[in-house]
């Protein structure tokens, strides 16, 4: 008797958490098998749906030069912005906690505040500002004497990665700094003042204490980062997108910022053919390469663990 009502009253917790597992396997689970399953047709959202195979998989790892294109594009920015996040996100904020700095929460929230800034607002704020006619770098480069005609900078190639690459250097700068701020701010000060005491220089406690100490952190920020540089496509979409700068073309000029999930969206729902089959397949290669760009970071972090 005492076995069946306890055997009742488990149940009631399984009931409560049934409608999200109903709402997480239909928003959920079926479009993501629903994808895996288009990666293997030829479906144009009108036709039938005929299953080709690997087909879509062997054309866009054999043949198709765009998809190497917007893949080595976003490896290209995050070469180039992850380091530099790292580096002058931590310096920045070993500033602010240092004692230097008195209005330590409004120099977070200041620099915080860019991040909290939508992908539209960036786009358009960067097309505006790198308009080749009445762009304000034009404008100032000319007034200070540096530039003698106006700079086409978002036709060519090599400026529009470095404008991207900014724009997200810009966007997660203050993401990286609160981060590290909040690491620094919970590491003991007892070791800083035993440092302080055995005569360690601040280069020193930099170098052998702060940094070692906020692994953890590190480890978070940079998988992170190459997970969302790899879905990059917002920021240089919008860019392009003619809103502000008047300049629309898929991918920037000769294809220098187009990304994965750029090509992904321009497969799918662009021009009067829908390829719906082609872009699951480079929704899920690209999947794969996070997958494995991910595990080489996190193997490359922990080298220093698994060596001891």
């Amino acid at each position: 008797m005492k076995t069946s009502r306890m055997n009742r009253t488990n149940k009631w917790p399984y009931l409560f958490i049934t409608p999200y597992f109903l709402f997480y396997a239909v928003f959920s689970l079926f479009p993501i098998f629903f994808t895996l399953y288009l990666s293997f047709t030829d479906w144009d959202l009108f036709g039938n749906k005929n299953f080709v195979g690997f087909d879509n998989y062997v054309q866009l790892f054999m043949h198709d030069k765009f998809f190497w294109t917007s893949l080595w594009n976003v490896l290209v920015f995050i070469a180039c912005y992850l380091p530099a996040l790292v580096l002058i996100g931590m310096l920045i904020a070993s500033l602010i906690e240092s004692k230097l700095i008195r209005r330590k929460t409004f120099f977070r929230l200041s620099f915080f505040s860019a991040y909290m800034t939508t992908p539209v607002a960036i786009g358009i704020i960067f097309a505006l500002l790198f308009d080749w006619q009445g762009g304000f770098v034009n404008n100032l480069f000319i007034e200070l004497g540096w530039i003698q005609d106006k700079v086409n900078w978002l036709g060519s190639p090599a400026w529009a990665r470095w404008i991207v690459i900014m724009m997200i250097f810009w966007k997660n700068l203050g993401y990286f700094i609160m981060f590290y701020a909040a690491g620094m701010a919970s590491i003991d000060t007892s070791i800083y003042e035993a440092a302080e005491i055995d005569g360690a220089s601040a280069k020193s406690v930099f170098f052998r204490i702060t940094i070692p100490l906020l692994k953890p952190i590190n480890l978070f920020l940079i998988i992170t980062s190459i997970i969302g540089g790899l879905q990059l496509v917002e920021e240089p979409m919008l860019l392009y997108s003619g809103w502000a700068s008047g300049t629309s073309m898929t991918g920037g000029p000769d294809g220098s910022v187009f990304t994965p999930i750029w090509y992904m969206f321009d497969a799918s729902f662009s021009g009067s053919s829908f390829k719906y089959g082609k872009g699951a397949a480079i929704a899920y290669s690209t999947f794969l390469f996070i997958a494995l760009f991910s595990l080489m970071g996190i193997k490359w972090l922990n080298r220093d663990g698994d060596s001891t």
